[in-house]
């Protein structure tokens, strides 16, 4: 029986709980889940029973030999992604099995989290262990994960069964995956740019003549030009979801990191800060003279009418700047929403036309998305590690296997004209059955072969840009940031009441909505204090340092 049905009734096993998503309020992590459920360390192998036949490789001997591994079984490994099954997934699926059944003499059986309850299926997945290989990422807490014992450590055998996988993904890559100096992922190899940035009107700043808004100045000119010559005219919608964590749910002062050279947008946690060329060393934001202008300024931008005086309740205004009812965006937007703005505006049909600047054009700090980003793991219990490794390498390095797993079968899903790939049922008006990365294998990108869509000409075109100066900064285009995984077990409490403290004082003052900001300020530090936030600084304060020092970041 195909581990389908053990996903199936996994997934109806969860119906009852609550329902959480990525950037949702009461969103529960991976890790999280896992500890709500009494599990502080991933369990020894479960007993599975998995189909196992004894079929003889057709592939050569000499192959068997080469990866130095015995192929005389065939084995069946189950591949655990995100998101939802394609319509076509069997079809897909058997071309390549057919494939890797020649080359490795063993099969991938695909399963989908689907898109609801999504954190708390992969966290049963992990604790159950009934998948063999896995997609991780940053913000599935891989770092977490690994360090908990989820998965198998990859180092002996990338050498002994991958050498072709670790000499494509590259030792600096394979270094970002290192959690407590051991390899437990690998990433894809296609340095994908996720810069946040200004979104904006360009066709509105070419009609008036205004500035390109590439720094807070001329941020500022551009929406007062657009309010002079169009005072009904929507300029900023600063709140797209709802707060949670450490987030204020009114992200407007990220705007602020055209100003700032932070390794993180609006600096790390607990309002401190450090700069991209030296990490270690940490400062206070929230309690600086720069916090106390920079509030004054959104403020500013409040009094002025730049958005909404019921902005720290709106939290449904995620298709505004599609809806024309905005001029710009400046929480959250990254290239590859700027490529889908275009689309949007194209479909319009109403003439409008969207620019965009990323932060790091005026800082100078950019670089690609860290290599968790999109990476593979081998669940920790897997009775064939080393298959699934090689599989593993199979799957991103060989260029027809590769193409079958991202964009389907060639001819019946998808052609290739001047170099861009075309799905051949949307070219006829039709829904796709299996459309471009349809099996939501992003973990599986080759830089090298990727094929690219018509709107990934422009993309690539920033990211080629954004590559040129991320090799100007101390570390180029490294991502620095996004490897670090905060452990707050020992100040779970306080961080929680920091938590509360943002969302009552410090989002109205970025908001601008206080009639005395220093005094506003005054109050929003006093509170902090009281709920422990010397603690949680201190403390984190001490985990990234110890990251820095542990990756070199000085």
């Amino acid at each position: 029986m195909k581990r389908k049905v053990l996903s199936v009734l996994l997934s109806m096993t969860m119906l009852a709980g609550a329902a959480v998503g990525c950037g949702s309020a009461g969103t529960q992590s991976a890790a999280d889940q896992l500890e709500a459920e009494g599990v502080t360390q991933i369990p020894a192998a479960q007993e599975e029973t998995k189909e196992e036949t004894t079929q003889a490789p057709s592939e050569s001997a000499a192959q068997e030999e080469a990866q130095g591994i015995d192929l005389s079984d065939q084995v069946d490994l189950v591949f655990y992604v995100m998101g939802d099954a394609p319509q076509d997934e069997e079809m897909v699926e058997g071309a390549i099995n057919e494939k890797l059944l020649e080359k490795c003499n063993a099969t991938i059986d695909m399963q989908f989290s689907t898109w609801t309850d999504f954190q708390q299926k992969y966290a049963n997945e992990i604790t159950a262990q009934s998948a063999d290989l896995i997609y991780i990422a940053n913000w599935l807490n891989y770092g977490q994960l690994a360090s908990s014992g989820a998965f198998e450590e990859l180092d002996d055998m990338l050498d002994s069964v991958a050498p072709d996988l670790k000499a494509l993904v590259g030792d600096a890559n394979l270094n970002m995956c290192r959690v407590g100096g051991k390899i437990y992922a690998i990433p894809n190899t296609w340095p994908e740019y996720v810069c946040n940035g200004v979104k904006y009107r360009e066709d509105l700043r070419a009609k008036y003549n205004l500035p390109v808004p590439d720094s807070l100045e001329n941020l500022e000119a551009y929406l007062l030009g657009i309010q002079e010559n169009e005072p009904n005219q929507g300029l900023l919608t600063v709140t797209t979801e709802e707060s949670q964590g450490l987030k204020t749910g009114f992200d407007a002062a990220w705007a602020l990191n055209f100003k700032y050279p932070w390794v993180a947008n609006n600096g790390l946690d607990y309002g401190l800060a450090a700069n991209y060329d030296s990490p270690a060393d940490v400062y206070d934001y929230w309690y600086s003279d720069d916090f106390v202008d920079d509030m004054k300024l959104m403020k500013k931008w409040a009094d002025l009418g730049f958005w909404s005086k019921s902005a720290l309740s709106d939290t449904n205004n995620s298709d505004a700047y599609k809806n024309g009812l905005c001029v710009a965006e400046v929480a959250g937007q990254n290239p590859n929403k700027q490529i889908t703005a275009i689309a949007d505006f194209e479909n319009a049909g109403e003439g409008w036309e969207s620019g965009y600047v990323a932060y790091g054009e005026t800082n100078g700090i950019i670089y690609p998305g860290h290599a968790t980003q999109n990476g593979t793991a081998i669940v920790r219990g897997c009775k064939n590690p080393e298959r699934a490794l090689l599989v593993l390498q199979t799957l991103l390095c060989d260029d027809e296997v590769n193409a079958l797993m991202q964009y389907g079968i060639k001819g019946t899903h998808y052609d290739v004209a001047d170099g861009i790939y075309k799905n051949i049922q949307e070219e006829a008006g039709e829904t796709p059955t299996f459309p471009y990365e349809g099996f939501n294998t992003w973990n599986l990108r080759n830089g090298d072969t990727k094929l690219p869509q018509r709107t990934d000409v422009a993309l690539q075109e920033m990211f080629d840009k954004y590559a040129v100066l991320g090799e100007k900064t101390k570390f180029p285009n490294v991502n620095i940031y996004d490897g670090f995984s905060e452990n707050y077990d020992t100040y779970s409490a306080e961080r929680s009441a920091v938590s509360n403290v943002m969302r009552q004082y410090l989002a109205p003052l970025e908001a601008g909505l206080v009639d005395d900001v220093d005094a506003a300020v005054e109050e929003f530090r006093s509170k902090m204090k009281e709920a422990g936030i010397d603690k949680c600084r201190e403390e984190y304060t001490k985990q990234w340092q110890a990251y820095c020092e542990e990756y070199s970041y000085k």
